[in-house]
This record gives structure tokens, sequence and C-alpha cells, in this order.
């Protein structure tokens, strides 16, 4: 069986190449959208259709919620308007660079916003606020 930290430091590096392959913004825009595809997928393989429909705050709740129960964080809170990630598995895949300006970031963002809509009718868009190794802060509206 693969190591998971090896399929992790994959999946950064993959994030890379998109990035050196159309850009930053191209990057950015590509992989977000597969963490909006991939977030309802993997919901739904793993739990199914929920039985009902939620409100916008409380599938952020619950997506944060999920996003430690399946390990993307250890941390994950939703406060004032804010999503609030701490101990990410993203971070300590990363090598030289900032993970400020990883494309990992978008991805991330649209797995969350992939979630939500999985649960709820309501759409939400995440934007950074602080990324740091260790430490994201999204605004959501």
């Amino acid at each position: 069986m693969i190591d998971p930290d090896i399929l992790l430091i994959a999946m950064v590096e993959l994030t890379e190449g998109v990035r050196n392959l159309i850009g930053d913004r191209g990057a950015n825009a590509v992989l977000r959208d597969a963490g909006r595809h991939s977030g309802p997928k993997l919901l739904e393989s793993l739990i199914g259709h929920l039985p009902e429909v939620l409100d916008k705050e409380e599938a952020l709740r619950r997506s944060c919620m999920l996003i430690e129960e399946l390990g993307f964080a250890k941390k994950v809170s939703k406060e004032d308007g804010k999503i609030v990630v701490e101990d990410d598995i993203f971070s300590d895949a990363m090598r030289n660079e900032e993970i400020g300006k990883s494309p990992i970031i978008y991805f991330f963002m649209g797995l969350i916003e992939g979630f939500v809509q999985f649960m709820s009718e309501d759409k939400v868009v995440l934007s950074p606020e602080e990324i740091k190794k260790g430490r994201f802060v999204f605004a959501y509206s």
C-alpha cells in the first residue's frame, strides 16, 4: 500500500506543475473548480444523499466538521464570517515555497465550497485573508 504522505506530496507537486504550465491565475481557477467538483463527489461516495437541504450557515458549520473528520486539518472553525483552519495537511507537504502562493490553497477553498454546495442550495465563495504555514483564514460570502 502506498504511503498517504507520498500521495499528499504528489498532489502538491501536481498543483505546482499545473501552475508552471498555465500560470498562477489559471492554476488557481482550475484547482478551485477541481475542489468544487471533488467535494460533492467525495461526500456522495461517503454518505450518499442528505435527507435534508441545509441553510448556508449550517452547511458551512458541518463542512468545517467534515474537513476535520476527513483529516484535512486538525481544527477548523467558523467564526464571525470567517473559516479558520489550523494544522492543515498541505502545509507540511510544501517544500521550499511559501504556501500562500501555492494553488493548493484554491483547491482547499474549492473543496469547502463543494461541501457546502452538496449540503445546501446556497453557494458560498471563500477568499483567502491570512495564509501561512499551519493556519489559513478564509472570509466567506
